[in-house]
Formats: C-alpha cells, structure tokens, sequence
C-alpha cells in the first residue's frame, strides 16, 4: 500500500538558506545602524591646579625629619636638577642594615630547608614558609630603601644657592634648608597623585591655561617623595612673556596615559553586568564581542578586544540583540 507524504514547501526553504549561506540577513532581520572600527591613538590628561609661587625666588623645605647631609654645593649659581642636600631620617641607615641581614638569614634559611627536603627531612611545606619569609624580608628591605632615595632636595631651576642651614642640622618636616634665587624665569608648582607622575619627564611640554591666557611651560622637576598629603610636588616653567603673577592661580594639563585602541561611539558599548560588549555584524547577523573601555572623551570610547580594523559595529537597538540574532543595517558609516 502506497502512503502518501507530506508536500513541505521546499523552494521558501532552499531560498532561505541561500540567503543565510550568502551572507544576506533574512527578512526578518532587525534593522540596525553600524559604524566601521578605527584603531585611532588615545591619550588622556591629568588636569590639576597650580600657583605662581614666585617669579625669581624659592625656599626648598626639608620633605621629613632628620638630619641634614651634604655634600654641600658652593653657594652661588647651580644648575636645574643638581642635588641640593640630603635628609636622613633618624634610624632611617640602622634600618636598612638590619633589614638586609634578614633577608640574608632568610636566604640562608631557605637553602638550608631546601637541601633537607631533598634529603627527605623536611616538608614542601617548610620550603613554603621559609620562601614566603624570604620574600617578606626583601619587601621590607625595598620599602626602606624607597624612603631612602626620597629624601633628596634637588633644585627645581637654575640659579643662585644660599643655604639656610649648616651640615649635620637636624630639621623637622618643612623646615628650609636652602633659598634658590632664578634668573627671572617665571615658574609654577602645582601637586599631584603619584599616578599622576607617571607619563612625566623632565622636559615634557604642559598646556597651561590661566584667565584670558593660555600657553606651554616645560615639567622642570618632578617631586621625589609624596608626603605632603599624599601628594607629589611638580614645577613647571613658564614662558618668559606670560602675564602670570605670584599667586595666582592656573591649570595644567599633564598628560598622564596614551595607547592605540579601537576607536568606537560609546552608544556601542553595551553593559551586561560586569561585562561590557560591542556587537559586531558579521555574516548578516551581530555577534557579541568582550571589550575593555581604556579612555572616554566626548562622545566615542577606545576599546580592546577581539576585534579588526574595518568591522561593523551596531550602534543602535543594540540592548535587544543577542549573539546570532539576525540583523540588517540600515545606515552605515565611518568613525570621523
């Protein structure tokens, strides 16, 4: 006996996955603007306040307590950056030295132990604390020896010494120890995080913006140490021909990070969570991609992650779509 099958309409379904197989959105498809990724360089600025401090003369303090060290430089003229003193805190060198007698015990303990583990007298328990002991030893060590090299005065420019103070004074916090008369160049000071001082060098131009003026100073010191507040002392010179005057106040715009990223609208980027994404249209349909935001600036984000120069990205009706969902763009374009 004949049975008689089902007639399936197979023409809508073979057209179907032509077009899916062809890479055209089916008619059911979202539509959906998308823009085309740039990988673009990306900076950001720190922008802090500063003051005129003085225009020929300044009064370098002691950063911490302790006793004043030379050698003493000749008073007269110095050059920007020349070691002007150092201040050694009390116990500060006995410190060090104790310090690096533990970690030379510690070494020492350490080998010992590895040696019996390997004989079969120890546990690798054992070998484990005592490279802990080890690692704690040489932090403490490095910590001192940080606040070691802190305490150096160093002359923010050019000009002329006279100290304050003779050798082998013990200070307190603030405390002047030297003035520094200029050469009539104007400068500025301004304090900033230590994160902040990263991206600076000596030398690095600073956009500097003031009321009704606005011009360039070069970074001319970098502060050693952050004990006022927690923050890092930085001069900055200014150009001759400013009108700025003592005490008065301005903005510096330091940078502080750059990079190459993707450069996407930041309409694109679609929160889930912790997560962020952007979807990117590929084959007719969007499919989502992990990013990291690195910098925000007006309306566009630089983004990392598994993407190519030249990819769409969606960047509307995105917060409805999930990866493999169909999609059609309607308007496309470039990042300008």
């Amino acid at each position: 006996m004949n049975k008689a099958f089902p007639r399936f309409p197979l023409v809508p379904i073979i057209l179907f996955l032509c077009a899916w197989l062809g890479g055209v959105a089916p008619a059911f498809a979202l539509p959906v603007q998308a823009v085309a990724v740039q990988s673009t360089p990306w900076s950001r600025e720190a922008r802090v306040l500063g003051t005129v401090e003085s225009i020929g003369e300044v009064t370098l303090t002691s950063p911490v307590t302790g006793r004043v060290l030379g050698p003493f430089l000749q008073s007269g003229n110095v050059a920007a950056g020349a070691v002007v003193a150092h201040i050694a805190p009390p116990g500060l060198h006995a410190g060090i030295l104790a310090a690096q007698a533990r970690v030379a015990y510690a070494r020492t303990q350490l080998e010992r132990t590895q040696k019996l583990f390997q004989d079969g007298v120890m546990a690798q328990q054992n070998v484990d604390q005592a490279g802990l002991a080890l690692a704690e030893a040489r932090s403490a060590l490095r910590a001192l020896e940080a606040q070691s090299g802190d305490q150096v005065l160093t002359a923010p420019f050019a000009g002329t010494l006279h100290y304050l103070v003779p050798p082998g004074a013990v200070v307190n916090v603030g405390s002047p120890i030297a003035r520094l008369a200029g050469r009539g160049e104007p400068w500025a000071r301004a304090y900033v995080t230590p994160a902040q001082t990263q991206g600076l060098r000596v030398g690095t131009t600073v956009a500097i913006r003031a009321q009704g003026w606005q011009g360039q100073g070069l970074v001319r010191s970098v502060g050693q140490s952050a004990r006022h507040l927690g923050l890092v002392s930085v001069y900055v010179t200014l150009p001759p021909d400013s009108p700025l005057l003592p005490g008065e106040w301005l903005q510096l715009l330091l940078p502080s990070a750059g990079g190459t990223a993707f450069r996407v609208p930041s309409l694109a980027v679609v929160m889930r969570g912790a997560r962020s994404e952007v979807f990117v249209v590929r084959r007719g349909r969007a499919v989502a991609v992990a990013v990291e935001v690195v910098h925000t600036q007006g309306k566009d984000s630089w983004v990392t992650g598994a993407l190519r120069a030249g990819d769409m990205v969606v960047i509307s009706g995105n917060t409805r779509l999930d990866s493999g969902t169909p999609v059609e763009i309607r308007l496309s374009g470039s990042q300008p």
